[in-house]
């Protein structure tokens, strides 16, 4: 006997229409563009708070480094204005962006976030080495050597470019993240030219531009000094060294 095959038709549900698909999508689109608006900004909000405890710890350790600068001042600390790229001829004020002071071993040491010029470095009269330009926004070293009388430091060489008996960058320019470094140092109410120094004040900001616009976090510290020293506003600085 034969069997015979039917032919059986396979019912299935309907496809899903084009028009279906298209409302399905916009209303995709809807739930994630609110998705988006809610989230925005706090990631936004989120990207800012970590990029401002960034700034906070490198302000931190600036700090430091200033306190520890600063506890090897002795002599005499002098401040100059704000704005003044070399100190030959100049007189101190009592508020400004270069810290000079004598430090313990007999240097005269320059501090700033304001930059310098290329700079020759000399041993004993002579050049042993060069050193680049330095932007402003980073905070900078320079040793020099006073003269026999001990009252005064030349700041250029024979050539008359600017010199230094070294000159060194206190953090790396990786570590700033992109971010530029002011300090203004200033003296506590009260102390006049000739007169003891116990601290200094020192308004430190950092900011997210080289122009300085956008300030991203700031703070004012004292720092405290170790050793006697004095207020000095007269002239410090020669012009060039004497040729050997």
């Amino acid at each position: 006997m034969k069997k015979r095959w039917k032919r059986r038709q396979i019912k299935g549900g309907e496809g899903t229409t084009l028009v279906e698909l298209v409302v399905a999508m916009l209303l995709l689109g809807i739930i994630m563009t609110m998705i988006v608006g809610i989230l925005s900004p706090a990631a936004r909000l989120f990207l800012r708070m970590e990029r401002l405890q960034r700034a906070q710890v490198i302000l931190d350790n600036v700090i430091l480094e200033l306190q520890g600068i600063a506890d090897n001042a002795t002599g005499y600390v002098k401040i100059y204005p704000q704005g003044q790229q070399s100190p030959v001829g100049a007189t101190g004020a009592g508020a400004g962006g270069m810290l000079e002071f004598i430090n313990p071993d007999n240097y005269v040491m320059l501090i700033s976030a304001e930059g310098c010029q290329a700079t020759d470095i000399l041993a004993g009269g002579a050049k042993i080495d060069s050193v680049e330009a330095v932007e402003s926004g980073r905070l900078l070293a320079r040793y020099y050597t006073r003269d026999v009388a001990g009252q005064t430091y030349q700041y250029a060489d024979a050539s008359g470019s600017p010199a230094a008996r070294a000159v060194a960058a206190v953090f790396a320019d990786d570590y700033y993240m992109g971010n530029y470094l002011e300090v203004t140092f200033s003296y506590p109410a009260g102390v006049s030219a000739g007169g003891g120094v116990a601290c200094l004040e020192a308004d430190v900001k950092l900011y997210s531009d080289k122009e300085k616009n956008n300030l991203v976090v700031q703070e004012s510290v004292l720092l405290y000094l170790r050793y006697a020293a004095v207020r000095k506003d007269e002239v410090t600085a020669g012009d060039a060294v004497t040729p050997p």
